[in-house]
């Protein structure tokens, strides 16, 4: 199972333009594949999930966990989207790697293989630290930031390259934050972010539904007002208060 998710994932990359050593830019890539994605607060334990209609996509994302966690998320809601067969939406908890749950651990590895493939990750790495746990904290923190991941999820790809064992593991688990900051690399990745980003056209799906008289004015006005938009006075909600 793991071959072919890792080849999945590959061809996936290849098929929109990313060879196996770029990171993507996820954002640009929804918007490429038409996905409409919203970024909105959700409890600790949903990261997010996929609504498949027809030739339509839509993506929903927990903007209350970290940007890398979210990225993560992304990768995984894209096995569902794009590879799974038979898909039925449903809210997910991606990274949890839960091998009970079939899908759900396919979807976690195709969003590891995805976001952080092997070629990228070793050329990364010096060769002197190239064997099981020789990884330092600085290479560490250059590729999670190359690749706009979590310090968990690359932990767990470290391990499964057999990069680093369990024991070693914990030694990377704590003062993430701190230890970033003083390699001088900013804090954002590991942060919550992009509360009430919309990306794609849902405005334009809604006023075009309201302008067909397709939906009434009232919920072409909560569509937009769900998305931080005030379309009475055309302004972002948050610039209103």
């Amino acid at each position: 199972m793991h071959y072919k998710i890792e080849k999945e994932a590959s061809e996936f990359r290849a098929k929109y333009g990313f060879a196996n050593f770029d990171p993507i830019r996820l954002k640009s890539l929804l918007l490429k594949l038409n996905v409409i994605t919203l970024f909105k607060p959700l409890s600790e334990n949903f990261s997010g999930m996929a609504v498949k209609v027809e030739n339509a996509r839509f993506m929903l994302i927990n903007s209350n966990h970290s940007l890398g966690r979210q990225h993560f998320s992304i990768s995984h809601e894209l096995y569902h989207l794009f590879i799974q067969e038979n898909f039925t939406p449903h809210h997910c908890s991606a990274g949890s790697f839960n091998r009970k749950d079939s899908t759900e651990y396919q979807a976690d590895l195709f969003a590891a293989h995805l976001l952080m493939p092997k070629e990228g990750i070793i050329s990364l790495i010096p060769d002197h630290e190239l064997g099981k746990d020789k990884i330092s904290l600085e290479t560490i923190l250059k590729v999670e930031h190359y690749f706009s991941c979590s310090r968990k999820a690359l932990l767990i790809r470290f391990k499964e390259l057999g990069l680093i064992s369990s024991k070693t593991i914990d030694n990377f688990k704590s003062d993430i934050i701190l230890s970033a900051r003083k390699h001088g690399y900013y804090d954002s990745l590991y942060r919550p972010g992009n509360k009430d980003v919309v990306i794609g056209d849902f405005g334009s799906l809604a006023k075009r539904l309201f302008d067909k008289e397709k939906i009434s004015e009232g919920h072409y006005l909560e569509l937009m007002n769900s998305i931080g938009f005030d379309a009475l006075t055309n302004t972002n909600a948050d610039e209103v208060n």
